[in-house]
């Protein structure tokens, strides 16, 4: 589409968040092909004769606005055609998933090669009369708002001309598939009295319900992964799981086409009578094509699918830590996500082009990456920074696709300058006390840099998981360059990388313990930080060796969560997968078996399952499908 003659349009010229707006079209049509083109700032739903046709805005930020394009050929019908597009403006800083700018919508229809209809000050418009506007319930603030849908719909709401915002950019066409809208999953009824209901696993979808209440009465469809409570835990600290419907005393169907939940069980409050005919979700997945696979028993053979599902369940626009609590795009997930998909799918490669594009984009004014893109939110994990570098050339060689990397070889560049201007004596300085920083490595204490008496966030200059992550970085900065033909670079971040890993080989190693500590005091201990030093290369030969023995021994140290486990198996794998493999597979079958024995159907964001994080651990998180990658590589089958 071109968009030459198309306006970025709104209700008016205010930016308030969380506020639907409705916009209509009409043309003729006598015959031919017709295509639409659409793009938000926020999401939309689209519809063609009074039809819902499709939804979704991808994921992007102002000065990269993307749309999207459909043949709705076959929903023409001769003579006058209506367009409706109903626009959600989330609005507010903070939300991981969204960049916060000034609201907005551009659409084009092109019919036997002329434009038909097109976003213009002459576009009727007005608020969406059905939905509750201004609320801001937050579910998460990484999520963002819930909503309120009144089923007392107005549909004589006046409308009025739309506003010309004055924005000129012209969107980029989508980089990614459309996902795949589900049939409906019906939720079944597991306990009467609590209107209680199962959707037989974990999904992740758009609500669909049936149902009659008193007109006024408001009822709350609460949602959630498990019902350890007795019921969905929908309220936990500052989160609160649910969404509204007020009832109008007529039977009415309602389905959301913006809020995707990810969840197990739907349950129903209503202060008064509610009739609920039918309840449940229609998922909406990435469509990719599965590689066979023989696990060899039967065991392994749950353990992989489930993994499978874990990875499918958290890619949507891109790739998302869990569907259920934040939707967000991290650098180190996304990594994981990238290597695990990779073994499982036999296409998607355009997906993580995608999503390292998502992160490319980034203009934090720091030069490192926004905790999730995109969005406008004031934070950052340095480390998940370097975890891009890495990621963009373990991608550009599994797709044979370094073009990629030249294409944002600036970007890539300008991130590893954050670290390398941060040498002191060969060490790169930690990030404590920086305002919107977060030296967080993983969940466990002393490398989440949040509380405990080793707390990165607390009073250490240096610590040895930032030297070897960056040396990883760097490394992957000198093969980017050797595949651009930047000889000489090449050689300055390998060299870079020599120099860090040789100081923290100085700093961290403790000959006594026959390992690395993590802050240079002989303290502090951690698996995570003996695997990255043999996969830095700072740990080799013998010393290698005796690391991954201790590794394998699962002894005096803090032993890593699920998302750090595959960087473990990496260390073993690499200093001896002949003699390791038995035990890493072993391992898993022994991690992930547990989680089935207690009922899951995804793999958790940690071990402790839902219990952890104060109740908010997710059960559902695409950096624990270690086992789609794994049993592959290790069974021959990668």
């Amino acid at each position: 589409m071109e968009f030459k003659n198309a306006d970025w349009i709104w209700l008016d010229g205010k930016s308030d968040g969380d506020v639907y707006g409705e916009f209509f079209d009409s043309f003729d049509y006598a015959g031919g092909n017709v295509r639409i083109g659409v793009s938000c700032v926020g999401n939309y739903a689209l519809y063609v004769n009074g039809e819902l046709t499709e939804f979704g805005q991808y994921a992007d930020f102002p000065w990269h606005k993307v749309y999207d394009e459909y043949d709705v050929t076959d929903l023409m019908r001769k003579g006058k055609n209506e367009l409706k597009i109903l626009v959600w403006y989330c609005g507010d800083d903070g939300s991981f998933g969204f960049y916060n700018t000034e609201p907005g919508l551009i659409y084009e229809v092109c019919s036997g090669g002329k434009i038909v209809a097109r976003s213009s000050a002459k576009t009727p418009c007005r608020p969406a009369p059905d939905y509750v506007p201004g609320l801001k319930k937050l579910i998460t603030p990484q999520l963002g708002y819930s909503f309120r849908y009144d089923t007392r719909t107005r549909t004589d709401a006046p409308t009025r001309p739309a506003f010309c915002t004055g924005r000129r950019a012209k969107p980029f066409p989508r980089p990614v598939r459309r996902l795949t809208l589900e049939p409906l999953t019906v939720g079944k009824l597991i306990d009467k009295d609590k209107r209680l209901y199962d959707l037989g696993r974990e999904r992740a979808g758009y609500l669909f319900i049936r149902f009659k209440a008193a007109a006024g009465d408001t009822l709350s469809v609460r949602y959630g992964e498990h019902i350890a409570d007795g019921g969905v835990r929908s309220k936990i600290q500052n989160r609160d799981f649910s969404v509204e419907l007020i009832g109008n005393g007529e039977t009415v169907e309602y389905f959301n086409p913006f809020r995707r939940l990810g969840c197990r069980y739907l349950q129903i409050d209503a202060a008064g009578p509610v009739i609920i005919e039918e309840i449940g979700l229609r998922e909406r997945l990435y469509p990719l094509t599965e590689r066979p696979f023989d696990a060899g028993n039967g065991l392994r053979r749950r353990i992989y699918d489930t993994a499978v599902r874990t990875l499918r369940l958290c890619m949507h626009e891109h790739y998302e830590d869990t569907p259920w609590r934040e939707q967000g795009l991290y650098g180190l997930d996304s990594r994981n996500q990238m290597l695990f998909g990779g073994a499982a799918f036999a296409d998607g490669l355009e997906f993580q082009r995608a999503s390292l594009e998502l992160m490319a984009l980034d203009r934090r004014p720091d030069g490192l990456l926004t905790i999730c893109t995109p969005s406008s939110a004031d934070l950052a994990i340095p480390s998940f920074s370097l975890w891009f570098i890495v990621a963009v050339r373990e991608y550009a060689e599994r797709a044979d696709d370094f073009n990629f990397a030249g294409q944002y070889f600036q970007k890539l560049s300008s991130v590893i300058k954050v670290f390398t201007d941060r040498t002191e004596d060969g060490l790169v300085r930690n990030f404590q006390g920086e305002k919107t920083r977060w030296d967080f490595y993983e969940w466990n204490d002393g490398l989440d840099g949040v509380n405990g008496e080793y707390s990165v966030g607390g009073t250490v200059k240096f610590d040895a998981a930032l030297q070897f992550i960056c040396s990883l970085a760097l490394q992957s900065m000198s093969v980017i360059c050797e595949n651009l033909g930047k000889a000489e670079r090449a050689k300055t971040y390998a060299s870079l990388a020599a120099d860090i890993t040789a100081a923290a080989n100085k700093r961290f190693w403790r000959q006594n313990r026959g390992l690395y500590d993590t802050f240079g005091d002989g303290k502090h201990y951690s698996e995570l930080v003996n695997a990255l030093a043999v996969l830095s290369g700072a740990a080799d030969g013998e010393r290698a060796k005796a690391v991954c023995s201790a590794l394998a021994a699962g002894k005096n140290f803090v032993k890593s969560t699920l998302s750090m486990r595959s960087f473990t198996y990496d260390a073993l794998i690499k200093t001896d997968r002949a003699f390791y493999a038995e035990f890493i597979l072993g391992d898993m079958d022994t991690l992930f078996g547990k989680m089935l024995s207690a009922g899951a159907t995804s793999f958790w964001e940690t071990e402790k399952g839902e219990a952890d994080f104060d109740g908010a651990g997710s059960l559902c998180h695409g950096w624990s499908a270690l086992p789609a990658y794994y049993y592959r590589l290790l069974l021959g089958q990668l």
